[in-house]
């Protein structure tokens, strides 16, 4: 049995957790026996991909930004690189990717297609194949108001849905909204749980400029992430308590996020740490608490993440979490203040408590692994083709 993976999550992201998922099915399908992979791209900077065996056949981008006059940093820089690719770009990677994946599609030398994403440029060159589509959330049909009106990512998806022969969902959560908004029968999507690559990674010592003590909060910042509601409502604690502070991974703060903390004299008491894995397993590890505030998600890779590294961890009541969460978080309402404020506190400062989640965090992550991601995967393959 042979899958075809193509191109898309590796092209658009070098870090994230799509690439990261199908980088570890791609490595669990490998080891599996009469199991056979391609992935079909040609340029690509994804850390993940890269560090499988397809990695030898990718090639970094030579138009991209990171490969623009390498080393050399100067004011100006962006615009010098904007006004080369309007005149003359050494390659366009995308147009050479999509062609990579297909030529891939039409040598018809595979039993099943999985498309990373929901361009659904292959659907002419499919055939008679079978594909299975993987869908994360349902973050386009639920916030529409935060993309561009021009964003086609929802009629994509509900195109791709319909034809899928199988569907792929990261959660019953999904799975129940994509039945919702997508109108998919119930009896053609499976649920299939991801799991955290985290718990490899070595930690390194402790990063430096971090406060001793600290809530974290990882990952974007976006509306329904809900971090202005959370730094708002940590307001209270923070005065109470002089030497706790917040830091923050992912993208540095913004000018509004900037201004925020300003006005409520929180520029001292939040911190940004762009993080590797490795000192990302070291914040989780010396952290008081993790909070994930947000207000939907398909998954929620970092609740793993933070059982998998002894954080007690604090959830938002809404999307997938408490389904992934299970029994080793505590839950606030996510526009609720005083329940995220009561949460934390027990959180924080109720050690018998912060000690009980910290085991039933690591109970619960025992339930998820990347090989049972893999065998059940596999397992779908292995029915759509038989």
């Amino acid at each position: 049995m042979k899958i075809l993976f193509d191109h898309q999550i590796f092209e658009a992201q070098k870090f994230g957790g799509i690439s990261r998922y199908f980088s570890e099915v791609i490595n669990g399908l490998e080891r599996a026996e009469g199991v056979d992979v391609d992935v079909a791209v040609t340029y690509a900077q994804n850390e993940y991909i890269n560090a499988t065996r397809f990695g030898k056949q990718i090639r970094p981008d030579p138009g991209g930004i990171d490969n623009f006059l390498p080393g050399r940093e100067f004011r100006g820089k962006w615009n010098l690189y904007a006004a080369r690719n309007k005149f003359f770009k050494p390659v366009d990677a995308a147009a050479a990717n999509k062609a990579a994946s297909i030529q891939a599609l039409q040598r018809q030398d595979f039993d099943v297609f999985h498309p990373t994403y929901y361009d659904d440029y292959f659907l002419p060159y499919l055939g008679d194949k079978k594909f299975v589509l993987t869908v994360y959330d349902m973050i386009h049909e639920l916030y529409p108001e935060y993309f561009n009106l021009a964003d086609r990512t929802a009629d994509r998806k509900r195109r791709l849905a319909e034809r899928a022969h199988r569907i792929i969902a990261i959660s019953d959560c999904t799975k129940k909204d994509l039945v919702e908004f997508c109108g998919v029968p119930a009896d053609k999507i499976d649920v299939v749980h991801l799991a955290s690559s985290l718990d490899a990674q070595p930690a390194p010592a402790r990063a430096p400029k971090l406060p001793e003590r600290y809530v974290l909060f990882v990952g974007a910042r976006n509306v329904y992430k809900n971090f202005f509601f959370f730094a708002n409502a940590m307001r209270t604690l923070l005065a109470a308590d002089p030497t706790l502070h917040i830091v923050c991974t992912g993208s540095g703060f913004n000018r509004h996020e900037q201004a925020f903390f300003e006005i409520h004299g929180l520029k001292q008491r939040v911190h940004h740490h762009a993080a590797s894995d490795a000192e990302l397993k070291m914040l989780y590890q010396q952290a008081l608490v993790f909070v994930f505030p947000s207000q939907y998600e398909g998954f929620g890779l970092p609740v793993l993440e933070a059982f998998g590294n002894g954080c007690p961890t604090v959830l938002g009541n809404a999307g997938s979490l408490p389904e992934i969460g299970g029994d080793g978080a505590l839950y606030f309402e996510t526009k609720d203040a005083r329940s995220l404020q009561t949460a934390m506190s027990e959180a924080l400062y109720n050690a018998p408590r912060r000690a009980e989640l910290i085991e039933r965090g690591k109970a619960r992550l025992a339930l998820f692994s990347w090989d049972r991601t893999c065998r059940e995967t596999e397992a779908l393959y292995r029915a759509l083709v038989g």
